[in-house]
């Protein structure tokens, strides 16, 4: 964002975006603010299309997470508090949750429940745009996908809009539809209509599998294969994944910041390479020196002990949501990133995950996983 101001305008009928910056306005710091102060407190006409509000941002905007301890918000948390200088703010549940933010960034915290707009409002006071984190659906039988993420979505936007936010920023799942037969993707896509029926300037990214130092896919592969004497994958192994690269998608999240081209779109984004799970697995186990014999097991046998076993224990690194999302299309159009974001993501390949695997305790983290104090 430009530091001397930037001024965006929400026509409430075309639900369209207007942006201009002081530089691009031709005028002076002083007159542009005086402009943009008219403007918020004065009727304005553009393109015949009534201007029901609008934001001015000077200096560094301000930006709210939320789901900032999560794997993502983590990994967007570090980028942004090095650039941002302050302007960071993240929501907490409560202060136990302060220990999983990374170390070394200074950010503003704020304490609020997702789930009540009250409390919401304090947090978004001054507040530009919101990262919208939050999801239980990687907790498979413990999801709450009602409770926290719709629930919680709604508590948000209606906060947002009071608070006069000027965008969200949403990252969602490839695959998302209200009419999903699979639930998590179903809450997804209900989520996604939330936000764009909010009033809300918004962009949505419909991201494919994430992996990553902290992920919930290539190091719980990791677990299980070190573990155990055989690695079973459901059917022939053969579903689909184009896994992704979660420093990538963070850089996406970040230069979307100033990219208004992407206001009011959904984004469909994977990685540069097109796999069958059981590759993955193959190379998952080779990165984490865990090479074990991989055995096809028929995909309701695979579900029904998924099920099973994230009941028996705090929690499983194979749910049953997991497997429902392997089983739909994982796949995003190839040079998406390329041609928005002008750079090429990083693929799974060895160079990169052993950096995160190498050395690792894997029974032992598989261990504090499954015996844990769950969710």
């Amino acid at each position: 964002m430009n530091a001397a101001g930037e001024i965006y305008l929400h026509s409430g009928t075309s639900q369209t975006w207007y942006g201009w910056t002081q530089a691009q306005s031709g005028l002076s710091k002083l007159t542009f603010r005086v402009f943009c102060g008219l403007l918020l407190t004065c009727p304005f006409r553009v393109e015949k299309h009534q201007i029901v509000w609008c934001v001015l941002v000077t200096g560094s905007p301000m930006i709210l997470i939320t789901g900032a301890t999560g794997f993502i918000g983590r990994h967007l948390v570090q980028q942004l508090a090095q650039h941002k200088n302050g302007s960071v703010r993240v929501l907490l549940r409560s202060e136990s949750q302060l220990e999983y933010l990374p170390r070394g960034t200074a950010v503003n915290t704020m304490l609020g429940n997702l789930e009540s707009a009250e409390t919401l409002f304090p947090a978004l006071e001054g507040i530009h745009t919101v990262f919208h984190l939050i999801g239980t659906d990687t907790r498979g039988r413990h999801a709450a996908l009602d409770e926290v993420d719709l629930k919680g979505t709604r508590s948000l936007l209606q906060a947002a809009n009071d608070a006069h936010v000027g965008r969200i920023i949403y990252v969602s799942r490839v695959g998302a539809d209200s009419g999903s037969a699979y639930p998590a993707l179903r809450a997804k896509g209900e989520i996604e209509s939330l936000i764009r029926n909010s009033g809300l300037a918004y962009t949505i990214f419909r991201s494919t599998v994430l992996f990553g130092r902290g992920d919930r896919f290539s190091e719980h592969i990791a677990m299980l294969a070190r573990a155990f004497p055989f690695y079973f994958v459901p059917g022939e192994g053969e579903q689909v994944v184009q896994p992704l690269w979660v420093e990538d998608l963070v850089n996406c999240l970040v230069l979307s910041l100033q990219e208004l081209d992407l206001i009011d779109r959904v984004i469909t984004v994977g990685g540069p390479e097109i796999l069958s799970y059981r590759r993955i697995v193959m190379r998952v186990m080779y990165a984490a020196k865990s090479k074990r014999p991989i055995v096809n097991a028929p995909v309701l046998a695979h579900k029904a002990t998924a099920w099973f076993l994230d009941g028996l224990f705090a929690r499983w690194p194979i749910t049953e949501h997991w497997l429902d999302i392997l089983m739909a299309n994982q796949t995003a159009e190839l040079g998406t990133i390329e041609r928005l974001f002008s750079f090429r993501p990083a693929a799974l390949d060895i160079g990169l995950i052993d950096r995160y695997m190498v050395n690792r305790r894997y029974v032992v983290d598989l261990l504090d996983y499954i015996l844990g104090a769950g969710w």
